[in-house]
């Protein structure tokens, strides 16, 4: 157990110097590597903990100092999240707020244990008395909202931003946080596993504090370990392609204005026209941008007609396209020779997992069942 530890520790400062060698950083890649340094550094002290524990106290002066870091996860990896979703982020000192916790739980614990002679804190181990101190479970109770709040919080962020990316984008496999929708669901599941074995601990007792710690920490080692060995396999490190436009959330059509004196039923046939005749989806990069240069209107306003007169954003228009492309396509007959992925490709699609929701989205079924019928 000692060994996954250490190797989870290590494996934290791999990513976290690999990621500080990529030649150009952002900030976003500067808090990726905060949050592996952290996981880091909290798994060596509880490491520490555990080696007191199972080797006679050997080292007096840690106790109880891997749980205050733990405050430090989430506002950490929230703050990533916001980086990668927010075009305009710059680190505000307000932000320094969500350190509170954090202080709070450094200074009840200075009072409680820190100070403490080294007898005391052995005995208070031990017995594991403290489990009937109050501070107890309001920091249990505290670690678990922090974990529900912040994902919650990250959530909605990743949620916005996605469909900010819809709006321009028919292909959105380069700009979609990928790594980032990995991150936050093992750390979800990790910490909702974590801490929800010590909310009901406080309830009904399921084991010593000591093994549960030591089952937390070797769940966090493996984790960090997975998300590694992911993380390497992939090549570039976490790596998000940056996006050379300002999203914004498309607004109601009275809101925007036009470039051109047209009917909006006019333009809808012209457009829809268009779509049918040229077929600009079959090219696999289109963007909001480039449509709408084609057909000669702003952005804006070829975005309000589709989102609030088509009801579709860009990526669905688009891909609708593409799947009614691909349901002529496979059906006919000299196409047989070829596979149901390279129809899709030669179709606009240049990602199989695109490719695969979008049609399961839009058809209620596979590729596959649907070629098969």
């Amino acid at each position: 157990m000692e060994s996954i530890l250490l190797f989870g520790v290590f494996e934290g400062l791999i990513i976290f110097l690999l990621i500080l060698l990529k030649r150009k950083k952002t900030v976003s890649d500067y808090l990726l590597s905060s949050f592996f340094l952290l996981y880091s550094f909290n798994t060596f002290l509880s490491y520490l903990e555990i080696y007191n524990r199972t080797h006679g106290y050997p080292y007096p002066l840690f106790f109880f100092v891997s749980t205050p870091f733990l405050l430090l996860h989430w506002p950490v990896l929230w703050l990533y999240v916001k980086s990668l979703t927010d075009q305009h982020f710059r680190f505000r000192p307000a932000y320094l707020l969500n350190l509170i916790p954090f202080v709070l739980c450094i200074v009840l614990f200075t009072f409680e244990y820190y100070t403490r002679p080294l007898n005391e804190k052995i005995i208070i181990l031990q017995s594991e008395s403290f489990k009937q101190q109050w501070d107890y479970p309001v920091v249990i109770v505290t670690m678990t909202l922090s974990s529900l709040v912040y994902l919650s919080w990250a959530a909605t962020l990743v949620g916005r931003y996605n469909r900010k990316i819809k709006v321009y984008f028919s292909e959105t496999s380069r700009y979609d946080l990928y790594w980032l929708r990995v991150l936050m669901i093992a750390s979800a599941v990790i910490y909702t596993v974590i801490y929800l074995a010590f909310a009901i601990d406080l309830i009904v007792p399921l084991a010593t504090f000591s093994s549960m710690h030591q089952a937390s920490f070797l769940l966090g080692a493996v984790y960090i370990i997975v998300l590694g060995f992911f993380g390497h396999r992939q090549g570039n490190l976490f790596s998000e392609k940056t996006i050379g436009i300002v999203l914004q959330e498309p607004g109601p059509i009275s809101e925007i204005k036009y470039s051109v004196t047209v009917k909006e039923n006019d333009f809808i046939l012209s457009l829809l026209k268009y779509m049918n005749e040229n077929k600009p989806f079959l090219i696999p990069e289109i963007t909001l941008s480039t449509l709408a240069s084609e057909l000669d209107v702003t952005p804006d306003y070829l975005s309000g007609i589709i989102n609030n007169k088509l009801g579709k954003n860009f990526f669905d228009f688009i891909n609708h396209y593409r799947i009614e492309e691909f349901k002529t396509r496979s059906l006919a007959a000299e196409n047989k020779k070829f596979t149901l992925l390279s129809i899709a490709y030669d179709c606009g699609f240049n990602s199989k997992a695109t490719f695969n929701r979008v049609f399961k989205n839009v058809t209620g079924i596979t590729p596959g069942e649907y070629a098969s019928r």
